[in-house]
């Protein structure tokens, strides 16, 4: 079941990869529990020390899910839980140019979701879209982190419209960076600034939203590119 452990690499991490291995090649499903710590150090003749630690590193990663009182089980797959990985590696990158490189990659892909939005959406989606709106013009202008929120909805609705769960893993990480980044960069501006950036995303997300609403493909395209290089052009303005 278990590959064998070799000499090079530490115990835990042996028993680690092993493990994975396991998992990886379906010796066991996704919400099925794991052998016990004393059964695992029998099968690798390890000791405890090093189970718990290969588990402990395993749990961190996603693909354990260990459970007080009951035992270590392999994770569920879904799109939350693999995201949750790229979460973390977001949150905790120290790359100064992170959030550029985002902007960037947003510039290249979201124009796609929204001219996809406006071929696929629902009459549920333009409801959604149109009350994100209402909130967005109704957020006080102090409460900046409600309204990252905000803007951070509005784009993961249009993302849903797609139903694409692969595109969802991808760029839901991004999307959970923006209340944080956006907060980051209007930190100091004064009230005009703040209140000039607002007016104008609210008149992008109306222009996104009426194209989305017409299915108007290109349009839909055109203004989110437009949003993106306006977001890109405020960074550069703004940035620390």
């Amino acid at each position: 079941m278990f590959q064998q452990l070799g000499n090079k690499k530490s115990l835990s991490l042996q028993v680690e990869e092993s493990l994975t291995e396991a998992i990886r090649s379906g010796k066991f499903s996704p919400g099925q529990k794991i052998p016990t710590e004393n059964e695992l150090c029998e099968i690798f003749n390890v000791s405890r020390t090093a189970i718990r630690e290969a588990i402990k590193k395993m749990n961190a990663r996603g693909i354990l899910d260990v459970r007080k009182g009951s035992g270590a089980y392999v994770s569920e797959i879904s799109v939350q839980n693999a995201s949750e990985t790229l979460n973390m590696f977001f949150e905790l990158s120290s790359d100064k140019d992170l959030v550029r490189q985002t902007i960037k990659t947003r510039q290249l892909i979201e124009p796609l979701i929204a001219k996809e939005a406006a071929k696929v959406r629902s009459d549920k989606h333009i409801v959604l879209l149109t009350k994100n709106m209402e909130a967005m013009i109704r957020c006080d202008l102090e409460d900046k982190k409600k309204e990252a929120d905000l803007d951070n909805d509005f784009h993961q609705i249009l993302l849903s419209t797609t139903e694409n769960s692969v595109l969802q893993l991808l760029i839901s990480p991004i999307f959970n960076l923006m209340p944080k980044f956006k907060s980051s960069v209007f930190a100091k501006p004064n009230d005009g600034d703040l209140i000039n950036e607002k007016n104008i995303m609210i008149k992008h997300h109306e222009n996104i939203l009426s194209a989305v609403s017409n299915q108007d493909s290109n349009a839909a395209y055109t203004a989110m590119k437009e949003h993106l290089e306006t977001t890109y052009h405020n960074y550069l303005t703004f940035q620390p």
